[in-house]
């Protein structure tokens, strides 16, 4: 299944089932932020951190899973006019991953990549995106996420 297939399936049932807003994207984000251009090196760019939390994911919404924080764990300023952007986690442990794009729109995805989520797609726009990482039950784990522009 492509990227886009999965993107445009999260979209459809957000759009159906209204998104609630349990997330705070406000907030400042846990381990940092990074505004990165088209065309950044290195890549992959890097960073580590603890996911979960105590939220449940499908609460915003039904494609969504895993527990994550209310306060963004990472966030990325991109300048867009990139062809492609992909953000994804790597974890020894089963990671979910969570998404607000620079429009509103909520993006989820948990084993993409065997048990690792990836979300992303071609014509990013460019602006903020905040990132939680999840986990299943009430247990953390050390993750990395990885934002690239080559194809995952």
């Amino acid at each position: 299944m492509s990227i886009k297939t999965v993107l445009a399936a999260t979209l459809a049932v957000a759009a159906l089932t209204g998104v609630a807003s349990a997330q705070n994207y406000s907030l400042p984000p846990t381990y940092g932020s990074v505004a990165l251009n088209p065309g950044f090196m290195p890549d992959p760019y890097q960073v580590q951190v603890v996911a979960g939390g105590t939220i449940d994911a499908s609460s915003l919404s039904p494609a969504c899973v895993g527990m994550i924080a209310n306060a963004p764990d990472y966030r990325l300023q991109y300048g867009g006019g990139g062809s492609q952007l992909f953000i994804g986690v790597t974890s020894s442990a089963d990671t979910t991953l969570v998404v607000n794009g620079p429009d509103g729109s909520w993006y989820c995805n948990d084993d993409y990549n065997g048990l690792n989520p990836v979300v992303g797609g071609e014509s990013p726009d460019g602006g903020q995106y905040d990132i939680w990482v999840g986990t299943y039950g009430s247990s953390t784990a050390p993750a990395t996420i990885f934002i690239t522009e080559y194809a995952q």
